[in-house]
């Protein structure tokens, strides 16, 4: 058990704290839990120690203090500063409870004695007796949630993101020490370390966490949004497929007497898929089709290649919310092993070859003077014994909004065995039932069989925008 230590603010309440029960650590300060579940308190550190100069502390109050008063969003998710420390170089904020660090989701994060008590899953020992570290991450990356909520963590980070990029504000320092999230397998995402944040226009600062170098930053320009978004790539590439983008062969040792010992660091390499370079390649972590779908795998390509060096050339936040939303809503979880993939890349489990299980399948395409056109969306999850209700998003059936990609616009609710129930929210849109097959309208039905939906129905919306939906179940 770690030491316990008083704290106190400049208001005179006292916080207790214990040494060993951090939160989360960087560069620039540590996170320590307090002993009231919802509060937490960051102690600022120069060269990862306490800052101790008197000048430094009392800039620091000022900078932080300059942050409460900032015009942040009421309902964004970001631990604000409560009240600064007295005589302290740190501050207290507000964190829900239960929350845990985004490096939870990282591999590479594992303690030691964690590793060694980890049970390898049985479709997993053929790899270990190869690749006992390989299995250990796999296994990790199962336990702490899989494919789809990672897609979704990354989804909801993008949006916290997005969201102070249009008031003008950086974060400046995005990784996986500065991100918090609950174990819901749709997360909430909080930033917790906002003693930096600042408007675009009169920033002047450098700031960024080792592994997630930004290339302007490193010749000492200033961090901008779009610093931000470089280093969420980083994170995400990694998150995704356990591997860092820049980590791959260009970063073996060379012998100290050739020309070669005079190396490149690892952000100025070529990235590990590079199209036009493969001197950095890599074959390790879940890559390909595993993690990345094509949409997705262009955007990284973008980010790595032409927007290394120009700032200008990185996709936009808005865009990598809806690519990941749509590869999360696309993945199913196998019953045999619980990893999740994407539905229509693979015919049965990549990892277990388990057969999938029974699913549901909605799909929504744009509906033009009575015709179904391009599909806009797709949307896959597994039925599986005890399935109650499949809530079905919004998006599906208007358009893309990334401030309700949360919302719900039908509940399925299998309420016995062999019938099921649509129940809409209220929105007030006109909608119109027919039979996928026969194209006979079913006016106001709520309700249908199970061997009904297996043949498909159909919906079309009058909304925001005219859109046909289908709905069907696959054995």
């Amino acid at each position: 058990m770690g030491k316990i230590i008083k704290k106190i603010d400049e208001f005179d309440n006292i916080h207790y704290i214990e040494t060993d029960n951090e939160l989360g650590r960087g560069g620039q300060g540590v996170v320590y839990k307090t002993k009231n579940a919802d509060t937490v308190i960051k102690i600022a550190l120069d060269n990862e120690l306490p800052i101790k100069d008197p000048t430094q502390i009392k800039s620091f109050h000022k900078k932080i203090k300059k942050l409460i008063f900032k015009p942040l969003p009421i309902d964004i998710n970001i631990a604000r500063p409560v009240t600064v420390l007295k005589d302290e170089a740190g501050y207290v904020m507000q964190l829900l409870n239960g929350m845990e660090p985004f490096s939870r989701l990282l591999p590479q994060e594992l303690k030691k004695e964690e590793a060694a008590n980890m049970e390898i899953p049985v479709f997993l020992e053929e790899l270990s007796k190869r690749d006992k570290r390989a299995a250990l991450y796999f296994t990790h990356y199962n336990k702490s949630g899989g494919l789809r909520k990672r897609l979704y963590t990354l989804s909801r980070l993008a949006i916290v993101l997005n969201r102070l990029h249009t008031r003008g504000l950086v974060y400046f320092d995005i990784s996986h020490n500065n991100v918090f999230i609950n174990k819901d397998d749709i997360p909430l995402v909080y930033l917790i370390d906002a003693d930096n944040i600042e408007y675009e226009s009169i920033n002047k600062q450098t700031v960024y966490t080792p592994n997630f170098e930004v290339p302007e930053l490193m010749q000492n320009s200033p961090n901008s949004t779009y610093s931000d978004i470089y280093a969420f790539g980083i994170l995400s590439f990694l998150t995704l497929t356990t591997k860092h983008p820049f980590d791959g062969e260009g970063l073996e040792e060379e012998d100290w007497d050739t020309e070669a010992a005079i190396k490149k660091e690892k952000w100025e390499l070529p990235w590990i898929e590079d199209s036009n370079d493969d001197s950095n390649k890599s074959k390790a972590g879940l890559r390909g089709h595993l993690t990345i779908t094509k949409e997705l795998n262009i955007l990284f390509h973008k980010l790595f290649e032409g927007g290394k060096f120009d700032k200008y050339q990185r996709p936009t936040l808005p865009l990598w919310i809806e690519l990941l939303e749509k590869a999360a809503c696309k993945t199913i979880k196998c019953s045999s092993c619980n990893m999740s993939y994407y539905n229509d890349v693979f015919d049965k489990c990549p990892y277990c070859e388990s057969e999938k299980p029974k699913r549901l399948i909605v799909k929504s395409y744009y509906y033009i003077d009575g015709k179904k056109q391009e599909e806009r969306w797709e949307y896959v999850r597994e039925i599986l014994e005890g399935t109650k209700i499949i809530e079905v998003p919004n998006y599906l059936f208007k358009s893309f909004d990334i401030l309700k990609v949360d919302d719900v616009f039908l509940e399925i609710k299998f309420s016995r065995q062999t019938r099921i129930e649509l129940s809409f929210n209220k929105t007030g849109d006109e909608k119109i039932f027919f039979e996928s097959e026969t194209s006979k309208p079913i006016f106001n039905k709520k309700s249908i069989r199970d061997e009904e939906l297996k043949k498909g129905i159909s919906i079309v919306t009058f909304s925001d925008i005219k859109t046909l939906v289908e709905i069907k179940i696959e054995l």
